[in-house]
């Protein structure tokens, strides 16, 4: 249990607050690749409160700069992008990737007002069909090369969703596998309402967690990433067992978007063959409307049944009220690993798992099991 002091503290994200101070250390994914092309139509991101607007110039480099126009405060959304940047359809000024103010019509032909002119603009980088952003301070750290992400001997498909609940209560459920043998009993019904044994193993990036049901499943290796992202295997009914990872991103204070990557490796005579890339792009999620079925259960789709439980604690989650048990292992150490990282933040030092070493970042590889997947590589 927090005191609403606490868990005001490490829910709120939006400029200026602790958590959000601290999450802005880190390097998050906002948009896919595909959807920003050159000289096509800017596409807007919120991240931690903040908006943005993201673009491919005539060149084909990437930006991202505050949404509002520097001049005025119209949005960039409505721009038109051009060869050397991004131009406000209000009054027409023309910013670069890096936010310099390269035109300003309306002024005199003499002026150097545009010189003095910095749009905020930020750090942005593509890797796996993600855009990945960092809105923090300088000095940037290395953006983590998670396997996933870099493996090309198969199929990855990527996605993203929305959750209408604070970004804690989808991290923390990311860190409960105790929730496998009740809310998705329709998926795993042989684990059902089974007392579980997990396993906790504390890792440079956040935790490595074995969880099994005795006489009825073998062990399950999955990994929770700090602050907010799962790497593990899914072999859900009806689904072709995969390897994924999923980036639970702070939208604001009561939203959370869940960037998703899915992969299947390549075996026997596809192996060789060129990497298959799919982006499904958002689902069409809206708050409060989940697919109901008769399973016998909860009477919610595998697809809805992680939203239903977090959405329906509410925006956020007041923990003052609750009562965790022994079971609760990984919560607590997510909380206690969020509350120190803030602290860090405070005293000037990097949170945890803040990558500055070339060499640590070659390509970060996990254990996540299940052999009937196929081994990466």
């Amino acid at each position: 249990m927090l005191s609403k002091e606490e868990n005001q503290l490490i829910t709120h994200v939006g400029p200026g607050t602790p958590a959000g101070e601290m999450m802005r250390r880190y390097w998050w994914p906002v948009a896919f690749a595909e959807h920003v092309k050159t000289k096509g139509s800017p596409v807007r991101a919120r991240l931690l409160g903040e908006d943005f607007v993201l673009f491919r110039d005539g060149g084909g480099r990437l930006g991202m700069v505050d949404l509002h126009c520097s001049h005025r405060g119209t949005s960039l959304e409505f721009g038109r992008v051009e060869d050397q940047g991004i131009r406000c359809c209000y009054h027409g000024w023309l910013y670069d990737v890096g936010g310099r103010c390269l035109e300003q019509p309306a002024e005199p032909a003499d002026s150097t007002f545009k010189d003095r002119i910095q749009h905020p603009a930020y750090k942005v980088q593509e890797l796996g069909g993600f855009i990945f952003a960092y809105i923090g301070p300088d000095p940037a750290p290395l953006m983590p090369r998670y396997d996933l992400l870099l493996e090309e001997n198969g199929e990855r498909v990527i996605g993203a969703g929305t959750e209408y609940c604070n970004w804690l209560q989808r991290a923390e459920h990311s860190v409960d596998q105790t929730h496998l043998v009740a809310l998705h009993a329709p998926e795993y019904p042989q684990m059902a309402l089974k007392r579980p044994e997990i396993g906790w193993e504390k890792t440079a990036y956040g935790a490595k967690i074995t969880m099994h049901v005795p006489g009825v499943s073998k062990p399950k290796h999955s990994h929770w990433v700090f602050p907010s992202h799962t790497r593990h295997t899914t072999a859900r009914k009806g689904r072709i067992p995969d390897h994924a990872i999923r980036f639970r991103v702070p939208t604001d204070d009561t939203m959370t978007a869940t960037f998703w990557l899915r992969f299947t490796p390549y075996t026997g005579d596809d192996r060789g063959k060129p990497l298959a890339l799919k982006t499904i792009g958002y689902e069409d999620d809206k708050p409060g409307v989940y697919t109901r079925v008769d399973d016998g259960w909860w009477g919610v789709a595998s697809h809805d049944q992680d939203r239903v439980a977090q959405e329906s604690q509410g925006p956020i989650y007041d923990r003052s009220k609750e009562h965790l048990g022994a079971s609760d292992e990984g919560v607590i150490l997510l909380r206690n690993l969020i509350k120190e990282s803030i602290e860090a933040v405070q005293q000037g030092k990097d949170p945890f798992w803040t990558l500055r070493q070339p060499e640590q970042n070659q390509c970060i590889t996990f254990d996540a099991s299940m052999a009937e997947i196929g081994a990466l590589g």
